[in-house]
């Protein structure tokens, strides 16, 4: 996956990396299950193989990483804050998938802050949490701190482990 991706964006140079760097992570977020299939998490981390490989600076993959990251939650909260009926209205009543959300609901009504950073490094949680919060109605302040919290460890962790495999990896 890294090397298809690798060679995708090294095409466009460091725009593509940092565009890729930023928008995978939020589109991850940001898209309710859809977003499961998006390599969010494997980007950042070529984010940081191609800063050892001097493509971009460490700093740039870390700002974009934790920007991507903040902002795809942000619209992840607003997308449950505004269809959060619609949403669980189209889960039939008896079925499983609707046993979980609604389990997840509870659970995130119970112990937001703690779904919303753990959240962040769990890549189904990553698509769910956000969605989810905004649908419980979650104070936007308190999801905003957590959500800034969970990123700014998330990100620099992800591009540290692509700095790391840098050697091994595509540039």
């Amino acid at each position: 996956m890294l090397a298809w991706l690798a060679e995708r964006v090294l095409a466009y140079g460091s725009v593509g990396v940092l565009t890729a760097v930023l928008l995978l992570p939020a589109l991850e977020a940001a898209l309710p299950v859809i977003g499961a299939v998006l390599p969010g998490q494997s980007a950042v981390v070529l984010g940081g193989m191609l800063a050892w490989h001097g493509t971009i600076t460490v700093e740039a993959a870390l700002l974009t990483a934790t920007a991507g990251a903040v902002l795809g939650n942000a619209a992840g909260y607003a997308i449950g804050r505004r269809w959060h009926r619609p949403l669980l209205e189209r889960i039939p009543a008896g079925a499983p998938r609707r046993r979980y959300i609604e389990y997840a609901l509870r659970l995130i009504e119970r112990r937001g802050a703690g779904a919303v950073f753990v959240g962040r490094f769990v890549a189904v949680l990553r698509t769910l949490v956000p969605t989810l919060c905004g649908a419980t109605r979650m104070p936007l302040r308190r999801y905003l701190l957590w959500t800034l919290a969970g990123s700014a460890v998330w990100a620099p962790s992800c591009v540290l482990i692509g700095y790391v495999l840098g050697p091994a990896g595509p540039g």
